[in-house]
């Protein structure tokens, strides 16, 4: 089924109290000194980048609990991301988060981005939480630790994250 087709069909229903509605926003709006279509257009060109973690009921900043259907990976949440943009035309772009995201072959991810019209925005870091196979804990915090070697691996880690977002574009 084509999406853009079957909204299309579902709005043409509604478009006679839709032409309404915008008449009388616009009414509303010209007491104020604005022009309905000047809004219009600026929410038109309104995008935002969506937060891979958002794809899913798993993420929180505490840690992951994935639930059934959610994406198993990145590709899947792109994928998602790419339908969440067919529909709006709002987001076009993703925003990862490392390590959860952590790409096995960057230029694969972002070709594989890019045949679905998906770029990418922040590429965020995670020193909130320990990893498995992590040397050193961020229990007592990451790049203000008052051990050395903590905000060393920490600068490490966020010094990967932006050869990551490099790599990505």
């Amino acid at each position: 089924m084509n999406i853009g087709a079957h909204i299309q069909d579902c709005n043409r229903t509604l478009e006679g109290a839709h032409v309404a509605d915008i008449d009388h926003l616009g009414s509303q709006l010209s007491r104020e000194g604005m022009d309905v279509h000047a809004v219009i257009t600026a929410v038109e060109q309104f995008k935002v980048a969506v937060p891979s973690w958002a794809m899913g009921t798993g993420g929180t900043r505490f840690g992951r609990f994935p639930g059934p259907g959610q994406p198993r990976d990145v590709f899947e949440k792109i994928d998602d991301i790419a339908v969440i943009h067919e529909l709006t035309g709002a987001s076009p772009r993703v925003s990862l988060h490392i390590p959860w995201d952590e790409p096995e072959d960057a230029a694969a991810l972002r070709e594989y981005a890019m045949a679905r019209c998906i770029g990418f925005d922040a590429v965020n870091s995670n020193t909130f939480q320990d990893q498995p196979g992590q040397a050193l804990s961020y229990k007592f915090g990451s790049l203000c630790h008052t051990d050395p070697a903590v905000r060393a691996q920490a600068v490490g880690h966020h010094r990967h994250v932006i050869d990551v977002g490099r790599s990505l574009g």
